[in-house]
């Protein structure tokens, strides 16, 4: 058929349900629908602040995506729900349950689906006859209900549906926790993903297991050849939980004990370090955790100690990469046994080789391990875990960071094989959630138990990457664990830091601690465009803090830090009404004008401030746009040193420490992308069911789902002190009727909102309930009109008066740096 058409020939299915069995597609109907070819395109904004520099108002725009509509077929089978025949108990032996599935006709053509029997894992067998119910004519009514045989006349439309029964009964034997799954169809990875749905069956050909489209080769002109996107198949299952599953909340728990010069006093490489662990096993659930987790005691899993694998409960902590173990022996409490390993940090440690005689380890011991083998009752809060470490790898004169965090393995007892794991740095246990959910422990069901592995990490730290816990005492927040940090550094120097934090400390010591601030953008700048940012202040302050200081000489200072810094920046520091102004050559700082700034004296006790300005050139790119290794802005280390000699450069002996000034050019990345969900319209072609910036070709039915991904990529909270940027006030705008041109396509402009296609209505119209926020403290506000500027409720209608033609998500808590990417999306259907 044309393009211009706005009505597109849809087929009728033909059913013949039978388990194993096939459902015939007959003949045509006629559904409107948004003309093929038609261009939709999508661009968001947003608006943000910097808490330190709230007058500003900073713009942020994604990049656009663009929609082509198309015609094509396909299918979906997806889990709908399950019931008991005793709803006012959990799932009992004994029970029998109904699991339902929803199989959518949603192509364009005419076809014949297979539907093969199902397939029961877990204590449960199939009891009974299945039965269906069918949608004919795609209306949303199942005419045809409760039919266990071939209803041979029956003839389903595309958007027409069967709702496929299978009863189970469960077993007198099952125990609590225990899975039961059915499973209709056969897709890998048969996980109920995006990758389930709308596959091509081509890969494999056509199995007895799979419920699959089949060609009708019977069809007439035009529609007698094959599906241009070949056949199709999908699979949906669904689990229920026999009683409650029990889960160990266990956590450990790690703190600085007593530190001590050891060697000489000043130097840094000698010094030695003892660390204090906990181990607790909680009675109660963190709050949030679903009802269905029952707390459960701790016991063993399989590790290996002294060339036996047992299972057994493991603390593990990996020895700093610039530390050794000292030789003061590790205390474990009663009943425990110290192990220790040099096995390679790159292998997990509960995979480890473990052994009790330290002298029979050869080479650097690489962790420390204390292991039990009987188990750990829910309650139990178990301390008196230490040992001490030499920081032999630090440097000598400046010393460093020194930073690690403990790990614990087990199972819960009567909760299958499923890894305990936790780490430290953080009150909650298992490594869930602040809010009671599941943290980044959870992987793939690997055992079948219903329950996803850990994903666990190698316990080393990295405080230039991980989370970090602040103060030493297991406050950390976020996902995962958090790291234990000791900063060693000279005293009687000269501080050089952060507007009234010279003592300030960064993620390695206290010569990389920093200030970061954002210029602002004009609004509708687009990814990728260069701009010539406004100058931007800092004010930085020196204290001396044991001893009084002279000629103290400030400057730009030339290393790698500088490398993300655009040839012909300048840089100009200020004090007491004179200014010394440095330009980077691409390598080097330059004197440029000015006097060098020199502070002749520092009381004891006492600061002072001064100012640096950074002037990025014209051509600049935006910091949202730059590529990894350069993402954390565009950064003017600053060296304060005391100038003895006075000439200028910095010679050994002489007191320093830099601070880093760094200025983002936005800091709030916005990333549009868009995929295609079948709703009820034809199967997606190819790669259009997978969320990507590129562009798209649904079919009228079909839904286009937009998301937003939003996130701070300003540098991480770490050390102490530094000033960070939250993007606070976030104000995401999606508006569909910002473009003026009918066609082509203005550049930038959204047009999902408006109508192309007069009288037919418009072209795509919202999903009510399907604009979300993924994060907390969001709150999406609804417009209406041609001009999109009335406030409307969450609708759907067939104009632009009647659906919604702007989104306004207003995310009340700030989007710190470092976290995973929040996100926004919302659905329009083509109509």
């Amino acid at each position: 058929m044309k393009q211009s058409q706005k009505n597109l020939y849809r087929p009728l299915l033909t059913a013949a349900l039978l388990v194993g069995g096939a459902f015939q597609l007959a003949a045509p109907i006629l559904a409107a629908g948004t003309t093929a070819g038609t261009g939709i395109s999508n661009t968001a904004t947003a608006t943000y602040n910097d808490p330190n520099n709230p007058a500003e108002v900073i713009d942020a725009t994604s990049n656009t995506v663009t929609i082509t509509v198309a015609e094509v077929a396909g299918i979906t089978n997806v889990a709908a729900g399950t019931t008991d025949s005793t709803p006012s108990t959990s799932v009992l032996p004994g029970d029998t349950l109904t699991y339902d599935y929803l199989i959518t006709n949603v192509g364009n053509d005419t076809t014949r689906v297979f539907i093969p029997a199902p397939v029961v894992t877990g204590p449960a067998t199939q009891a009974g006859t299945i039965t269906y119910d069918i949608d004919a004519d795609g209306d949303g009514t199942f005419e045809i209900v409760g039919t266990a045989t071939a209803p041979t006349a029956t003839v389903i439309s595309a958007g027409g549906a069967i709702r496929v029964h299978v009863p189970i009964l469960v077993s007198a034997g099952a125990t609590s926790g225990a899975p039961i799954i059915v499973r209709l169809g056969d897709t890998a990875p048969n996980n109920n993903s995006a990758a389930t749905q709308n596959q091509p069956d081509s890969a494999d050909g056509p199995l007895p297991g799979e419920v699959r489209t089949v060609d009708v080769v019977t069809e007439l002109s035009p529609n007698n050849g094959a599906p241009t996107n070949g056949e199709r198949e999908a699979s949906a299952n669904q689990q229920v939980l026999v009683g409650a599953q029990p889960q160990a909340f266990a956590a450990v728990l790690k703190t600085q004990g007593t530190y001590s010069d050891n060697g000489t006093v000043g130097v840094f490489n000698d010094d030695l370090q003892t660390y204090n662990l906990t181990l607790r096993v909680d009675s109660a659930a963190p709050v949030g955790t679903p009802a269905s987790l029952i707390p459960a005691n701790l016991e063993g899993t399989p590790v290996n100690v002294d060339g036996t694998t047992a299972n057994r409960i493991l603390v593990s902590d990996a020895i700093p990469t610039v530390a050794v173990l000292s030789t003061v022996t590790p205390i474990p409490p009663s009943g425990w046994t110290v192990v220790y390993t040099n096995s390679s940090t790159s292998i997990n440690a509960n995979a480890a080789l473990w052994q009790t005689n330290r002298a029979s380890v050869t080479g650097r011991i690489t962790r420390v391990g204390y292991v039990i083998s009987t188990p750990i009752a829910k309650g139990a809060n178990l301390s008196g875990f230490s040992f001490q470490v030499i920081t032999s790898g630090l440097n000598a004169t400046n010393g460093g960071t020194v930073a690690n965090l403990a790990q614990l393995f087990g199972e819960t007892v009567g909760g299958g094989t499923t890894i305990v794991y936790d780490e430290s740095g953080d009150p909650t246990p298992t490594n869930f959630n602040d809010n009671g959910s599941r943290g980044p422990n959870t992987g793939i069901d690997a055992n079948g138990d219903g329950i996803p592995e850990p994903v666990i990490g190698t316990g080393v730290a990295n405080p230039t990457v991980d989370e970090n816990d602040p103060t030493g005492n297991n406050t950390g927040t976020g996902a995962g664990g958090e790291d234990n940090i000791l900063i060693l550094a000279p005293t009687g120097a000269v501080l050089n830091g952060p507007i009234g934090v010279p003592t300030a400390v960064g993620p390695n010591s206290n010569n990389d601690d920093f200030t970061n601030q954002s210029t602002d953008i004009p609004a509708g700048t687009a990814p990728e465009t260069l701009i010539n940012p406004a100058p931007e202040v800092f004010t930085n302050t020196l204290s001396a803090p044991v001893t009084p200081l002279t000629n103290v000489l400030l400057r730009p200072e030339d290393g790698a830090a500088t490398g993300t810094l655009p040839t012909n920046t300048t840089v100009t520091i200020t004090f007491g009404g004179s200014s010394a102004v440095y330009t980077y050559n691409g390598t080097d700082f330059v004197f440029s004008s000015g006097t060098a700034i020199t502070i002749p004296n520092i009381s004891v006790g006492t600061s002072v401030n001064y100012t640096t300005t950074i002037d990025l050139p014209a051509g600049t790119a935006l910091s949202t746009d730059l590529p990894a290794g350069f993402i954390n802005g565009y950064a003017a280390p600053i060296l304060a040193f005391t100038d003895v000699n006075e000439n200028g450069d910095l010679d050994p002996g002489e007191s320093f420490n830099t601070t880093i000034d760094r200025v983002y050019t936005g800091f709030l990345r916005l990333v549009k992308e868009s995929r295609i969900l079948v709703g009820t319209g034809p199967a997606v072609l190819g790669g259009d069911g997978t969320f990507s910036t590129a562009a798209k070709t649904p079919a009228p039915g079909n839904i286009i789902e937009y998301r937003i991904s939003y996130s701070n990529i300003s540098t991480a909270v770490s050390g102490s002190n530094n000033v960070t940027l939250n993007a606070s006030n976030v104000t995401i705008t999606e508006s569909g009727i910002t473009n003026t041109a009918v066609f082509p396509i203005a550049a930038n402009g959204n047009n999902w909102g408006q109508d192309y296609s007069l009288p037919l209505g418009i072209d795509t119209s919202n999903v009510i309930g399907s604009a979300v926020d993924s994060g907390t403290g969001a709150n999406i506000a609804f417009f209406n009109g041609t001009g999109g500027n009335v406030s409307a409720t969450d609708q759907t209608g067939s104009t632009p008066a009647t659906d919604v033609t702007r989104y306004v998500n207003i995310v009340s808590v700030p989007v710190e740096p470092g976290i995973a990417p929040r996100t926004f999306s919302f659905q329009r259907i083509v109509n």
